[in-house]
Parts: C-alpha cells; structure tokens; sequence
C-alpha cells in the first residue's frame, strides 16, 4: 500500500494558504477557496498578527497597499504564500513564517518586516544563510562559494557549521534535501 501524504485542507478544516497568480487562495474542507471567502475567525486572527507590528503597517501603506483587504492579502502572501504540506492555520493557531520565493528575495525594502523571518527550531534563518544554502546546492567549491559570499575561509566555514546544526545535517547532501523540504530550494518544472 503506498502512502500518500496530502496537503493540509484537502481532507481537513485546516488551512493551507497559497500564493498564484498575484491572488491568495486556500485549501480548506477539500475546497480551493479565495483568501476573504475563509471564515471570518481565520481573517480576524490573520488581521491581528498583521497588526501586532507597527512597522507591518507602516511597511504596507508605503508600497501602496491601502485598504485593510490589500494589507491582509499582502500579509498572507509575504508571510504565508508558500504551498506546502504544513497547514498556515491549525486548531486555532496561525503557524510561524514560512519560507516563500515570492521573486523579490534580497531585494525587497519590506523583507523582514512583512515577511518576518524565517525560522527553523525557533532560529532565524537569514537572507545570507538563504543565499548560502542555494551556493551549497550547487557544485562548486566551497572556497568559491565562500568567495562568491565574499567573507574568508574560517567565517564561511563557521557560519556553514552553524547553519548545519540549525537544520540538524552533517552533509552538504543532507542540507540540499533539508531545504527542498523546507522550501528554500525548488524544482523548476520542465518546459
């Protein structure tokens, strides 16, 4: 018997929030559902965690998100866009921040502040550790990657260590896998 795992909201009232076409959608009781046709109980709490940061807001009317459903919209797709296995609103609970290639890493005035950060076992995982896992994926050398990073040998190999025990692998193989898992690394579809 194969075991198929399937997304949070397919067969459960959790919810799964996703990012497509510049639109938020949900999966929830087996319906692909648009982010305002949730119950009012999700939005409410969505809204109250955008609103525990006045820097959120204050992010989100300078780029021009003015009404409070382009800011919740915009909140959930920085903070919750990525589609993956993990349900974003369970038993009650909002989940942390997920990791989401929205295509404006690394540059973005609001990343860190809408987004919030990016936590693996409760550390923050940086747009520099970003960065570096996605050199470790590829084949080059790690002193050109540490180059490539532009710090020296002995600070790329501590700050590679560091991010090993964040994500709890001990092989540059394991932590590719680790963050395809979490996201961090996608496969790009064939065209």
């Amino acid at each position: 018997m194969t075991n198929i795992q399937l997304p949070s909201g397919i067969i459960d009232e959790n919810i799964e929030l996703f990012s497509t076409t510049g639109k938020m959608m949900a999966l929830h009781n087996g319906a692909v559902k648009n982010l305002f046709d949730l119950p009012i109980t999700f939005l409410e709490i969505l809204e109250k965690e955008m609103r525990k940061s006045p820097s959120t807001i204050k992010a989100l009317e300078l780029a021009g998100y003015k009404t409070k459903n382009e800011q919740i919209e915009k909140f959930s797709e920085c903070r919750l866009g990525g589609f993956d296995m993990t349900a974003d609103f369970k038993d009650g609970k909002l989940s942390d921040a997920e990791y989401h290639e929205c295509g404006f890493r690394g540059e973005c005035p609001m990343e860190g502040i809408v987004c919030g950060f990016f936590r693996v076992k409760g550390q923050i995982i940086t747009p520099f550790d970003i960065h570096m896992i996605k050199l470790l994926a590829t084949e080059d050398t790690l002193p050109v990657i540490a180059e490539k990073l532009e710090v020296c040998m002995n600070t790329f190999e501590t700050k590679k260590q560091k991010l090993f025990e964040i994500l709890g692998v001990l092989s540059r193989a394991r932590l590719v896998a680790v963050s395809y898992d979490l996201q961090i690394l996608m496969l790009k579809p064939c065209l």
